[in-house]
């Protein structure tokens, strides 16, 4: 059968075509690095590749979030630290105010030192961060404790997102961290007879009531609500030379510092949880992207390898197109 010159030219050209699309392929991976460039090389691979792209942008908002959780727990952490410190220091000045060769010269003195502490104490109570009061709820644009000493936040939590089904709260209130907790009625007895009396009031409000011998007759009565009303009582008391309100208050200070060693506490849990968390996702994220890897990421040495069997195929199929044209020529000019 005797083919036209034609029909071999147009054989011809489909397979130089045909030769130079399948070249085309692997350049094109060699050049992005990818083995999958477009839908039509692969529908489902494209579609694995997609959900991989998802849950890893998901679990990097999820690190995002943990991390701004923990500069928030981390920053209420050291604000406790130093508060801790400066209750510590108040303790001492109390102390040293019932001593009996203190004067009331002496005590006005250490009146206008914790003066100062409480100064500091709201200071670190109105910790700002990312124009964000941290210990003021979810009233976080405006300061946890006023100029005398009231709450202004709320009690609600900030929580975020450490996975889809998990958040974890990244502060606490005021209420919490520096309200006062009494709880159950206490008495204590003094060694002159009288009692001391620490009563709950409405809210977060101790009602302390000195009391005479007789346990009934109330000589003296005053109350706070929270770590800087309970300095400002200290202050005044010091003031005052009033050496039955500090012994009355002693005992207080004890109990807002292990209020606030255990709210410390609680952050150490959250920002463990934290750390487990990030540990956790990266993981996960390292996985993902392995497995995002292999499914689009070109094998490089493959990929030469075809390109270089590609171009000895085109390569020859032109050597040969050249030989079957020229006969064809040469039977024309017969």
């Amino acid at each position: 059968m005797r083919l036209s010159s034609f029909l071999v030219y147009d054989r011809l050209t489909a397979a130089l075509e045909e030769n130079l699309r399948r070249l085309f392929r692997p350049h094109e991976q060699l050049s992005t690095g990818k083995k999958i460039n477009h839908p039509s090389d692969d529908p489902v691979g494209i579609s694995r590749i997609m959900d991989y792209r998802v849950s890893i942008q998901d679990k990097e908002q999820f690190k995002r979030n943990l991390n701004d959780a923990r500069t928030y727990l981390e920053l209420s952490d050291e604000a406790l630290d130093q508060s801790v410190d400066a209750l510590k220091r108040t303790k001492e000045l109390v102390i040293t105010a019932l001593n009996a060769d203190e004067t009331p010269e002496s005590r006005k003195m250490m009146a206008e030192e914790v003066r100062q502490l409480r100064t500091h104490v709201r200071s670190l109570a109105n910790t700002r961060f990312r124009n964000r009061y941290l210990f003021s709820g979810m009233l976080y644009d405006q300061e946890a404790f006023d100029a005398s000493g009231n709450y202004q936040g709320d009690s609600n939590y900030i929580e975020v997102r450490s996975s889809h089904n998990l958040t974890v709260r990244e502060n606490l209130t005021g209420l919490e961290a520096f309200a006062y907790q009494q709880g159950a009625e206490e008495v204590v007895p003094l060694e002159d007879g009288r009692f001391i009396h620490y009563i709950q009031g409405t809210g977060t409000e101790v009602i302390i009531e000195i009391r005479d011998t007789d346990d009934t007759t109330v000589l003296d009565s005053f109350s706070f609500e929270n770590t800087l009303e309970q300095m400002d009582r200290i202050r005044e008391a010091m003031d005052t030379n009033n050496t039955d309100r500090l012994t009355a208050l002693l005992k207080t200070l004890d109990r807002s510092m292990d209020e606030m060693l255990t709210r410390r506490g609680e952050l150490g849990a959250r920002l463990k949880f934290i750390e487990n968390e990030l540990d956790r996702i990266e993981d996960n994220v390292l996985d993902l992207k392995t497995v995002l890897s292999a499914t689009e990421d070109a094998d490089i040495a493959e990929v030469a390898s075809e390109i270089t069997k590609t171009q000895i195929a085109l390569q020859a199929l032109r050597q040969s197109g050249v030989r079957i044209i020229s006969q064809s020529l040469l039977d024309f000019l017969r």
